[in-house]
């Protein structure tokens, strides 16, 4: 009997989920959020329930994309309680309830056709998650989803996953792990993925979703790990209805004044630690008072794509209510579990990761940064 491949496993296990969870972290990357929602819609044409969340928000620069307003910031929590009787000695006649609002409890009524229900027949179990299957989309380790994983690992736990991934740091943690580390992004992989099921669902939104993750990942196909399947891939997407324009008039044409001005002082405070490999820059709380923006994750992006020859690459931002955290770019040769853990974060997206300094001011935060990566200073040179 031959063997049933990863792609067939995945949509066989879709066949028979109804509702589906697509969970994001805070501040999803463009391919994480263009594989998520592509993924969504995809679904409600195979008539699943799916239900994407975030961890946080949504960055303001991808929320044109299309059905991205749908995207939910909590969980469905609603899980059923069962009390189960056994009626094997007493077979059941009348069943009936009285809700005492007042005193908050609900009471119970079984009426047995002959004998006596007693304490011992009765049991209690909670019922299971309202969801029949978790897709995870271009997410290396579930610690990355932060709360939504932190407080629902049962969930996690007890219901099939999907992981879906182009990282080379992915975890498996998935019942099915499709995990092609040649992709250039996971939209990429999930284009090819629908396509070979049933290209004829993929509409404009879809299209549009997944060709805006691949630009987004690969820097509008100027990043050093693009590749031929990649342009194939994006060719593929345009001649199935994809928004190029709409795209490109977003990400790469439109700048607001406030996050030029945001950019401007990150660039101002820029720093060099040449034998670390180290190019990074230091935002206080009142530059984004006074600039009127506080999208540090897009000034990060920035860094990342015009210090190219860093290995490197920090942005530390000083907020009044979560203190200063560190975003960190690494290059591809430094990701590994042993150099995140020095650092103590998890690389996701794009090579990116982010810590906290807790209980530290910029300069302290500054001075335990260069203290850390002083110590793989030999694996930097490398």
């Amino acid at each position: 009997m031959p063997e049933i491949s990863i792609e067939q496993q995945i949509f066989e296990s879709i066949s028979r989920a109804t509702r589906i969870l697509i969970p994001l972290q805070n501040l999803p990357s463009g391919d994480c959020l263009g594989a998520a929602l592509a993924m969504q819609e995809f679904l409600k044409k195979l008539n699943k329930e799916p239900w994407l969340v975030t961890a946080g928000e949504i960055a303001e620069k991808y929320r044109f994309l299309p059905h991205a307003a749908e995207v939910k910031d909590k969980l469905e929590q609603s899980r059923g309680f069962v009390i189960s009787v056994n009626t094997e000695k007493a077979p059941l006649d009348e069943l009936s309830y009285h809700l005492e609002e007042q005193a908050g409890r609900v009471d119970i009524f079984l009426k047995p056709k002959e004998g006596n229900y007693e304490a011992a027949d009765v049991s209690f179990k909670s019922d299971r998650f309202p969801y029949d299957l978790i897709l995870v989309l271009g997410i290396p380790s579930l610690d990355i989803l932060g709360r939504l994983y932190d407080e629902n690992t049962d969930m996690f736990f007890e219901t099939p996953i999907i992981n879906i991934d182009h990282h080379s740091n992915n975890e498996h943690f998935g019942e099915m792990n499709l995990v092609d580390i040649t992709a250039t992004s996971t939209t990429e992989i999930l284009a090819e993925l629908l396509e070979s099921y049933e290209s004829g669902l993929i509409d404009t939104s879809i299209a549009t979703d997944l060709l805006a993750g691949i630009l987004i990942e690969t820097n509008s196909f100027q990043h050093i790990k693009t590749t031929p399947r990649a342009f194939l891939k994006a060719s593929s997407l345009i001649a199935q209805g994809a928004d190029q324009q709409e795209i490109i008039k977003h990400l790469y044409k439109t700048k607001s004044v406030q996050l030029l001005k945001l950019w401007g002082r990150a660039l101002a405070r820029l720093k060099e630690v040449p034998n670390l490999g180290l190019k990074y820059s230091l935002l206080k709380s009142e530059d984004m008072a006074k600039a009127g923006s506080s999208d540090i994750l897009e000034v990060m992006q920035e860094l990342v794509t015009s210090l190219s020859d860093a290995k490197v690459i920090v942005l530390l931002a000083e907020s009044e209510t979560e203190g200063v955290r560190g975003y960190i770019y690494l290059h591809p040769n430094l990701v590994s579990p042993e150099i995140s853990n020095l650092l103590g974060l998890t690389v996701g997206e794009g090579n990116l990761g982010s810590v906290a300094f807790a209980g530290l001011d910029l300069a302290g935060a500054e001075a335990e940064l260069l203290s850390r990566l002083s110590k793989i200073k030999d694996r930097i040179s490398k």
